[in-house]
């Protein structure tokens, strides 16, 4: 499997991400946004394989940062009672 196989270069934007000037819908619009909007200014559309699987990695990834965020929170936790104890038993 190739990186082609699961995105390919905005032809709105030829990949820049940037369209810039004139959008026209009915009337002339200023593209006050600047970035293309096909491909949200990545530069890049996921083909159908590549939607497929971003739908099916996305969940894991979720389960992977929140796993490392509790694990960070409860350090940190940790690090709170500690200290907090430590000041305690100081002021006796």
């Amino acid at each position: 499997m190739l990186i082609s196989d699961i995105k390919r270069t905005c032809e709105n934007c030829d990949g820049n991400g940037f369209k810039a000037g004139f959008e026209e819908c009915g009337s002339i619009q200023i593209n006050l946004k600047k970035s293309c909007p096909f491909c949200s200014g990545r530069g890049y559309n996921l083909t159908e394989l590549g939607e497929n699987l971003w739908k099916l990695f996305m969940p894991m990834f979720n389960d992977m940062v929140k796993d490392e965020i509790n694990k960070k929170t409860n350090v940190l936790n940790q690090n709170i009672e500690c200290n907090s104890k430590k000041f305690v038993s100081s002021r006796k």
